[in-house]
């Protein structure tokens, strides 16, 4: 391994930690994992730091140069808003949206916010981002080893859509992101300078059903998304590309492929732009770490 200090992206799950090293002079990832924590790590940052560590242990050359960290969408409010030409200060409004749909203190959680397209004239579209503040002080201040500490905290909506820009060049061509994990599945359409449309579906009322019944009822709530987001958002395309823990599932695969017919569904498993890692234990965990590798390859431009 040369002198680059490399970039560590997590994503942080229910009960795991999906981590990605990435080395940008070579624009390779280097190693891919699951770690499990048996814990939820945002809860339990020492778990989160000792999983951390233990692995990273395994290679004592490794230098970081940075480390960041992604969360679920299931795990954080995320929406697209408007903010009108009137609204001088978009933080502020944000804080009022934020308001209005939350039951409790807007100042119990952390606020912020990415603008996706528009200007001062005509106003702006932006992501809203709101996660739990006990959750964000506790990433911030909870780590011992300040080495290891991500100091990049976001969504895997940003994540993903990071990967689509380095990873793809994205263009002014629509392309469609699903991103299915066990915790629920998120869809994105999304194409330079525009995220199109974001849509969601629950898996928990999958749970004590068998897996043939459960992908079968999942892949049909993901087509009825996908025909909204066509209807509702203007948002359609006709290849779609699948990542996140349920993509390693043949099973599901299959159950998708099969009700999704009218669609190019293609595994999001290699990118034009970033080299794979050489041992075949990294490249199976890559389908479930895109979050993490996405925010990875965000190191490089803070």
């Amino acid at each position: 391994m040369n002198d680059t200090k490399l970039h560590l992206g997590i994503e942080a799950g229910d009960v795991l930690l999906k981590v990605a090293l990435y080395d940008p002079s070579e624009k390779k990832i280097l190693k891919a994992a699951t770690l499990e924590t048996g814990t939820s790590p945002l809860d339990d940052v020492p778990s989160f730091e000792a999983a951390l560590q233990g692995w990273l242990a395994e290679d004592e050359s490794i230098e970081l140069g940075t480390v960041s960290l992604t969360v679920s969408s299931f795990r954080s409010i995320v929406r697209q808003v408007f903010v009108p030409p009137e609204a001088t200060d978009i933080s502020d409004y944000l804080r009022w949206y934020l308001r209005s749909i939350i039951n409790t203190d807007v100042d119990s959680y952390f606020l912020d916010f990415q603008i996706l397209n528009g200007d001062a004239k005509f106003g702006h579209t932006v992501l809203l981002i709101a996660m739990r503040r006990v959750w964000v002080d506790a990433i911030r201040k909870g780590f011992r080893n300040k080495r290891i500490a991500p100091k990049i905290l976001e969504v895997d909506v940003i994540s993903i859509l990071n990967l689509l820009e380095v990873g793809f060049d994205l263009s002014s061509e629509l392309q469609c992101v699903i991103k299915a994990d066990v915790s629920g599945v998120m869809l994105m359409w999304a194409s330079a300078k525009n995220l199109q449309a974001l849509r969601c579906c629950s898996t928990l009322e999958l749970v004590g059903k068998s897996r043939e019944e459960a992908y079968a009822q999942l892949a049909n709530s993901i087509v009825e998304q996908i025909h909204l987001a066509a209807e509702v958002n203007g948002a359609s395309t006709t290849h779609i590309r699948l990542c996140g823990e349920l993509a390693s599932d043949i099973l599901f695969v299959e159950s998708l492929r099969s009700v999704a017919s009218n669609y190019t569904l293609s595994l999001m498993d290699s990118f034009s732009n970033i080299r794979l890692p050489v041992d075949e234990q990294s490249v199976s965990h890559i389908l479930s770490c895109a979050g993490a590798i996405g925010v990875a390859l965000r190191g490089g431009n803070e």
